[in-house]
């Protein structure tokens, strides 16, 4: 059983560094269940049509169907990768729980300015019930109010 302890805390290790922060395990405290842990997020897609799918980095959830890329997936699909399906990790209670979602659609922030093609953005193409950051959407406001005006490709944002 030490073999196998090592190669899990090896493999938390190497998840960290690639994460650029540590992965916290949250004690339950004698029976109180604390609130989910913030979701881990690995966007995978391809650097071309013949190319095995790989990790192209992280993103934020801003809501339940919209992931903001990080810089590393900005550079990746600055250089023309694909993004394909998004992976989604967290702990809630004792439980870890995970979740995959394909991508529907994806492109950067179109407005005039040539510094807007550094922010970038991912459709689900169904909901996570991965939990959302802090910073989400206030609560009661339109899910489409101000996405629509950065990305006009978003589903939601079609009229049919």
């Amino acid at each position: 059983m030490p073999k196998r302890t090592k190669k899990f805390l090896k493999l938390i290790a190497q998840v960290e560094a690639a994460v650029g922060h540590p992965i916290l395990v949250r004690d339950t405290g004698g029976g109180s269940t604390p609130p989910p842990s913030p979701a881990f997020v690995a966007v995978f897609g391809t650097a071309s049509a013949n190319a095995a799918a790989e990790v192209l980095g992280s993103g934020v959830l801003a809501t339940n169907k919209i992931l903001l890329a990080d810089p590393d997936t900005v550079a990746r699909l600055n250089d023309g990768a694909t993004p394909t399906m998004v992976g989604f990790a967290w702990v809630d209670g004792s439980s870890n729980r995970t979740q995959a979602r394909t991508v529907r659609n994806f492109g950067h922030r179109e407005l005039d300015n040539a510094s807007d093609v550094e922010m970038w953005a991912m459709e689900l193409s169904s909901a996570t019930t991965a939990p959302l950051p802090p910073s989400g959407l206030p609560e009661g406001s339109s899910p489409a109010s101000g996405w629509c005006f950065l990305f006009p490709w978003l589903s939601m944002c079609q009229t049919n």
